[in-house]
């Protein structure tokens, strides 16, 4: 979660090491999670739409893969875009050298705060890495009022690890909230569907990334054979250019041995143009 927009979001992220553990309330007491009367059959559907939802999004940017996930979960708690919201916060150095929150997608009554942060050391995320899985919090906005500047009351969280089945580090949380006047409270049901859903939209997130990067490294490879091959042609159409007016001997008759000199210069422009035309072909292959 988090609250004070800021306007810059290009700091690079920094992997949390979160173990898996069961499912906190807070500061609901202990005892087992409450169990929604909802049939295994229509939990399944819920969880079927969601993920073909999130699949198809997986040759987006990044970006999408989150909002196709945070869609999908308000649906999947029951919500709706007036009455919940879900977000995703990622992990970050803090100006103060330490680590905070940012909320990089979100749906729902907050969607205007993408940007916000909240401190790692004093958020439900923070929570939630520190007891290594799922927490559930009743009204979160209470102990961390800087929500309240939002103006919007907290009925329920939901916070996740957002991480791969395989990953060791968490790149942040999922997280989903209830507002007034829905009373929603989250159960059995919501974890279970959430943890699933998101560490299949992890998944779908960490290849996008992949890509991205990938797609990236091919764009420079691309973009400094353009350069070097211009700054090669150039001097070179220059040599080619000179040897020609010279053997229209325009400025005096050439010698036998100052033609083969020039003959020798054209051959080498020749190769070296061949050599340039085929790095540019190269670099239009990898693309």
């Amino acid at each position: 979660m988090g609250a004070t927009p800021i306007s810059s979001m290009d700091t690079e992220l920094r992997p949390h090491r979160a173990a898996r553990a069961k499912t906190t309330e807070i500061p609901i007491a202990a005892g087992p999670l409450r169990v929604r009367g909802s049939t295994a059959e229509s939990a399944g559907v819920r969880e079927s739409i969601a993920l073909r939802r999130i699949a198809a999004n997986t040759r987006e940017e990044p970006h999408a893969v989150l909002q196709g996930l945070l869609s999908a979960a308000v649906e999947l708690c029951g919500g709706g875009p007036d009455t919940s919201t879900a977000g995703v916060s990622m992990l970050e150095p803090a100006p103060d050298g330490g680590e905070q929150f940012r909320w990089v997608a979100l749906a729902g009554c907050l969607a205007s705060h993408v940007g916000g942060t909240t401190p790692r050391n004093f958020s439900p995320c923070g929570e939630c890495l520190d007891r290594g899985g799922s927490v559930i919090l009743s009204r979160p906005d209470i102990k961390y009022d800087y929500f309240r500047s939002t103006g919007l009351e907290f009925t329920e969280g939901l916070v996740l690890p957002f991480m791969t089945e395989l990953q060791p580090n968490a790149l942040g949380t999922i997280w989903v909230v209830s507002h007034p006047p829905r009373r929603h409270h989250f159960d059995a049901d919501d974890v279970r569907l959430m943890e699933s859903v998101g560490h299949f939209a992890a998944s779908a997130y960490s290849l996008a990334v992949a890509r991205d990067k990938a797609d990236g490294t091919k764009r420079l490879h691309q973009e400094a054979v353009a350069t070097v091959s211009h700054e090669m042609r150039t001097p070179l159409n220059t040599i080619a250019a000179s040897v020609y007016l010279l053997t229209l001997e325009t400025k005096g008759t050439l010698t036998e041995g100052q033609l083969e000199h020039l003959a020798r210069i054209e051959t080498a422009v020749k190769l070296l143009a061949t050599g340039v035309d085929g790095l540019s072909e190269s670099a239009q292959s990898v693309a």
